[in-house]
């Protein structure tokens, strides 16, 4: 028994070679392979029938094997030992229960606790999720300041403040995107074995890695927007700053949707491969550059699933729209052209109420996404086993 234990964690250590681990679990089914169990037959007809399963060990021992009649009645010599573990005297609801709870030995809200206490301790410990997730956005939001500094309010730099928007969005795209690119793949590794162990379940994974997220996304969103937006010289109204954030917060989240459907499927190598090549038709078809009443009518469908197009016309409804005031034309300027924000807004063919659609897509968007980002990572899981 002792030899046989020992060649057991001796394959599970992987000195025979990591084939035959791969063969072990294999030959287990996950669990689910009753051929193993010397109570196969009653396991499989429990499990069709969902009733509570007695269990009963006995062990005999024979001492004797002789038998001798008395006044007619045959009467063993023999003795036994048996030792039963049967429920006895517990309730049917709780054995019930008990075959149909779920595969992991502690339940959802224990699992919950134990992931998001992981989850947060290792967001405070990592550098690359967090210390340097912040630090980029500081430095991106101070480099963007100071290339377009006080052009918010300049009648004569609206086309700046124009790309300086569009450079907003494609770094709130690019980082997040790419970030869950580059790391999720990581965390498949360790999610394979421990989901595999039955530790816990995809749902409470799956729900704990959102969660812990959001607080590091939203604080990363609203230092990198708020140096931007003051050091540019943006309206300095409570409802525009608002808008200006939910538009940023909402790119974020969706761009992070499709890191973590490219992280779940592929590779660090084809995600990184994949991730920017998908970035060039969702900026093509986001109407900076061309814009969408000059754009072909065989490629208007391009700009109902380009993101990015709602994120452009959401930041611009903030900043131009609801009938924004007349903007500062400088003394040495002779003529701006683009002081009215009607004008301008009629240049670059968008409206400025569409705030509210805009936020329906996005916020659709992430829902969407976020759904079919755990489906192909449950279906990226069964594929492995």
């Amino acid at each position: 028994m002792v030899s046989a234990l020992g060649r057991v964690i001796e394959l599970a250590c992987g000195e025979y070679g990591e084939e035959q681990i791969d063969r072990m679990t294999e030959g287990t089914g996950n669990g689910r392979n009753l051929q193993w169990f010397e109570n196969g037959s009653a396991l499989a007809s429990s499990r069709s029938s969902n009733k509570p399963i007695v269990r009963t060990s006995r062990k005999l021992k024979n001492t004797s094997s002789a038998r001798e009649e008395d006044n007619g009645t045959m009467k063993r010599n023999s003795e036994f030992s048996c030792e039963a573990d049967e429920e006895v005297g517990v309730p049917q609801e709780v054995k019930q229960r008990k075959m149909t709870r779920s595969l992991q030995e502690t339940s959802t809200w224990n699992q919950m606790k134990v992931l998001l206490y992981k989850g947060f301790l290792k967001a405070k410990r990592d550098t690359t999720l967090t210390h340097m997730r912040l630090g980029v956005n500081v430095m991106v939001g101070m480099m963007l300041g100071t290339l377009f500094f006080q052009s918010g309010n300049d009648g004569s730099r609206t086309l700046d403040n124009y790309n300086l928007l569009f450079s907003i969005l494609v770094h709130q795209m690019s980082s997040n995107m790419m970030l869950s690119i580059l790391t999720f793949p990581m965390e498949m590794t360790i999610l394979k074995k421990e989901h595999f162990n039955r530790w816990y379940s995809l749902k409470s994974f799956y729900l704990s890695i959102t969660i812990v997220d959001i607080p590091i996304s939203v604080i990363s969103c609203v230092v990198f927007s708020l140096i931007v937006y003051i050091m540019t010289g943006q309206p300095l109204e409570p409802r525009r700053i608002i808008m200006f954030l939910v538009i940023g917060q909402l790119t974020m989240f969706v761009s992070q949707t499709i890191g973590l459907m490219i992280g779940s499927i592929f590779d660090v190598v084809n995600g990184t491969f994949l991730g920017p090549t998908l970035t060039v038709p969702i900026m093509m078809f986001a109407g900076f550059g061309i814009n969408l009443r000059d754009m072909p009518v065989y490629l208007h469908w391009g700009t109902y699933i380009s993101y990015l197009r709602f994120s452009l016309e959401g930041i611009i409804a903030a900043i131009y729209g609801d009938d924004r005031a007349v903007l500062d034309c400088p003394e040495h300027i002779i003529y701006c052209h683009y002081k009215h924000p009607s004008k301008f807004l009629h240049e670059i063919a968008m409206n400025g109420d569409m705030f509210w659609i805009d936020f329906v897509a996005l916020s659709t968007m992430v829902v969407l996404g976020r759904a079919l980002s755990y489906f192909l990572l449950k279906w990226k899981l069964y594929s492995v086993r």
